[in-house]
């Protein structure tokens, strides 16, 4: 007797050969000084068990100034599959969409420069995405350090936390069941035709909008817990805290520009600095607001630290301080940002745009 994994893999197989005969698949990948990445990420896209005929790989390069080229171009010499792209406007969904609207295939697969992929994932991800009949699958991350330092790996703990990163489903594994939004994807190009491509206003959380816009319009998405991917955190405190901010920054502006996008898990930093800043500020009249900012702020240290102490009695002694540190740090810088984003993006200023689209004639740019 198959167990229920083994069962899901031989169906996906199965799934996938099938798929494979009806169309190639275009894997795209923005990418932007990722030289430390690039490189194995593309041996382990090349190493795929799918035949190498079935798939394109269209490198998308918003102007790396270091040597993130040079190592596409070498692997390019040696496999026809890898097209190297050049986007000027160097942002993330731009370059996305130069990629998708190059693309040959009738699947598109994104994924991320920063990570590595196991031999079945292509194979995975197009037969999920049959099989269950979603509009888009992903899976989960085996988030891997940095760097090798306790910093590095307090930070890949922490982003597997729930306590970290709130019910974000695809970070702590709880798979094989549909949400709200998965990481990378795996789309029909039919899809882009219905709802449109990437906003291009949105140097982040562009994901979770074109996620949003798909559940609108009455599709689903799935998270596979056979696809699996290995993504490789922020290396140093200055660089999480640097994500932290620019990912709070654009989930206050998405906000305001597309409210469908707005979700719980993310608000739950500000709702923090709101419970804990705003009865401080009010103090001043109204004494007893202090107490309410204090009794807000020690709920939270307690929250924290149960989840710190757990990490400490499964055996992280070592990294269970630093990511009571990391937690608080990531929290209220978030927090800080989705404000920051709120009131330097209002409406007023703002003039909607619709999302760009597959005829828009911005071709992508061979580099």
């Amino acid at each position: 007797m198959l167990s229920d994994c083994s069962t899901r893999q031989v169906n996906a197989l199965a799934s996938t050969e099938t798929a494979a005969a009806g169309g190639l698949i275009s894997i795209v990948i923005p990418m932007r000084n990722e030289e430390r990445f690039i490189g194995k990420c593309l041996d382990s896209i090349l190493t795929s068990d799918f035949a190498t005929h079935s798939y394109e790989i269209l490198v998308v390069d918003g102007c790396s100034t270091d040597r993130s080229r040079a190592i596409v171009e070498q692997r390019s010499a040696a496999s026809p599959a890898i097209r190297l792209l050049r986007n000027p406007n160097r942002t993330t969904p731009i370059g996305l969409n130069l990629g998708i609207r190059h693309a040959l295939g009738d699947y598109i697969l994104r994924m991320d420069a920063h990570a590595e992929y196991p031999p079945e994932y292509i194979h995975n991800c197009v037969a999920e995405l049959e099989r269950t009949g979603a509009a888009n699958v992903g899976g989960t991350l085996i988030t891997k350090p940095g760097a090798d330092t306790l910093v590095a790996n307090g930070i890949a703990l922490m982003t597997q936390t729930k306590t970290g990163v709130g019910n974000s489903a695809f970070r702590t594994g709880d798979a094989d069941r549909y949400v709200d939004t998965v990481p990378f994807g795996t789309f029909r190009r039919s899809l882009f035709t219905e709802i449109g491509l990437f906003r291009e206003d949105l140097d982040r959380s562009q994901d979770f909008e074109l996620n949003a816009r798909i559940r609108r319009a009455g599709g689903r998405i799935y998270l596979s817990p056979i696809i699996q991917s290995t993504y490789y955190n922020a290396s140093t405190f200055g660089q999480f805290i640097r994500q932290a901010w620019q990912n709070g920054l654009w989930v206050g502006r998405t906000w305001l520009r597309y409210p469908l996008a707005f979700c719980w898990r993310h608000a739950a930093p500000l709702a923090l600095l709101t419970a804990t800043a705003l009865p401080l500020l009010l103090a001043s009249a109204l004494p007893a607001c202090g107490w309410l900012s204090a009794v807000a702020f020690a709920a939270y240290l307690l929250v924290i630290s149960a989840a710190a102490l757990r990490m400490a009695l499964a055996g992280n002694w070592q990294l269970s301080a630093i990511v009571f540190f990391l937690m608080m740090s990531y929290h209220f810088t978030y927090g800080a940002a989705t404000l920051a984003g709120i009131l330097s993006s209002g409406r007023s200023k703002y003039v909607h745009r619709p999302p760009a689209t597959l005829e828009d004639h911005s071709a992508p740019i061979p580099s």
